[in-house]
Formats: C-alpha cells, structure tokens, sequence
C-alpha cells in the first residue's frame, strides 16, 4: 500500500494558493490509487513539538549517534521526539513537500523539520568520501506558488534560494526522483497572470499526481 508522506506549510488555511495546487496533486495522486495512506505532517500547526535542538537534543542526539546509545528517561524522550520524524520518512513511498517562497527561500518552519530528519546514520551517511542518502528509491514531489517568477532565465533566479535547496537537501538524504510543481508568478505579473499561473499549476499537480 502506497504511503505519502504530506509534509507541508500552509498557514493561510483554504486562502493559501500553494494548498489549492497540493490539493489538486493529492486529487490527481488518490485517484490513481484509492488504497494509499496519507500521513500529513502540517508543519504551520505542530512546529512547535518539532525538537529545538537544544543542550538536551544535542545530547541524546550525540549519545544516540555516536556514544553507547544509553539514555536516561527524560533523553529517551528527547531522542524519540527526533526518530519520530525519521521514520515517518523511512515508512513513506511517496514524500510530498509544499511549501510557498518566503524571502526568496522556505518557509522557518521547514526548515526546522529539515533540520530534525537531515540526520547522519539515519537519513545519510558519509562514506567513501562522498554523502549516502538511506532514503532511495522513494521519489519527492516540491509543491509550491511565488509572487514572483525565479526560474532559469530569469532576471532573478539568482535569488531563488527555495527549489534548489530543497533538490539539494531531499537528495542528500536520497530521495528521488525529485519532481516539482511551481505555480509563478502570482503577483509580480497582475491578478490575471496570477489567476492563470494558478490554474495552470494545478492542472501541471493533478496531472504529475495521477502519472505517478
């Protein structure tokens, strides 16, 4: 049974554009298959159970990774809190991230999940003078809107700091193939273009969701 894993933030609620093309995704993707399992992670709502990586996070991170693996109660608490988050990436066939641009990058919220599941020994390791990611063969969907238009030749790609990113820290980690959907611009070009670019990013997300 096909598992997605629906890591996204979205705090506008139904107002967010980028929902709208994730929710046409997942319509074209549980059509194709009625019997997967749908794990939303909404970071916008639980951020702040995400562990902060503090003096008691590092330690049993440190202890679990590199030490003896012996904890106390209130470490083994700590160190759960982190698997948690691995391992509902180890369990998914499909990993499914949407997310707007925010300041030319992700959203905060992201990338404190990044941070708690970019993890060496369990999502990566480093061997043969080169990065492993223990995540392959499960491929990625980027989902995302942006006020304005960042792609390849354009006069500001250079500032896109959002989609390669993230191509690059999921294929650390393994993921892959890595597909995406972006919706652009949504402001820059007038409420028509936006209206358009929107719509023509959903129909691009029901379609990937349904091929895949």
């Amino acid at each position: 049974m096909p598992v997605v894993l629906d890591v996204n933030v979205l705090p506008r609620g139904a107002a967010s554009r980028t929902r709208k093309v994730r929710d046409a995704f997942m319509a074209g993707y549980l059509g194709a298959h009625p019997d997967a399992q749908r794990v939303p992670v909404d970071l916008a709502d639980i951020y702040r159970t995400l562990p902060a990586f503090d003096e008691w996070d590092i330690s049993a991170k440190f202890e679990m990774l590199y030490g003896q693996g012996v904890l106390d109660e209130a470490g083994a608490e700590r160190w759960n809190a982190l698997s948690k988050y691995t391992d509902q990436l180890h369990t998914a066939t499909l990993v499914v991230v949407s997310a707007p641009m925010w300041n030319f990058g992700i959203p905060w919220h992201l990338k404190r999940w990044i941070d708690c599941v970019v993890q060496g020994r369990l999502t990566f390791e480093y061997r043969d003078n080169a990065f492993q990611g223990l995540l392959t063969g499960r491929p990625a969907v980027l989902i995302t809107t942006r006020d304005g238009a960042y792609g390849p030749g354009t006069p500001y790609a250079a500032m896109d700091f959002h989609v390669p990113y993230l191509r690059a820290i999921l294929g650390l980690i393994g993921l892959g193939p890595i597909h995406d959907v972006i919706a652009e611009p949504m402001v820059a070009g007038g409420p028509e273009v936006g209206a358009a670019a929107l719509e023509d990013g959903m129909k691009r997300a029901r379609e990937l969701g349904a091929s895949l």
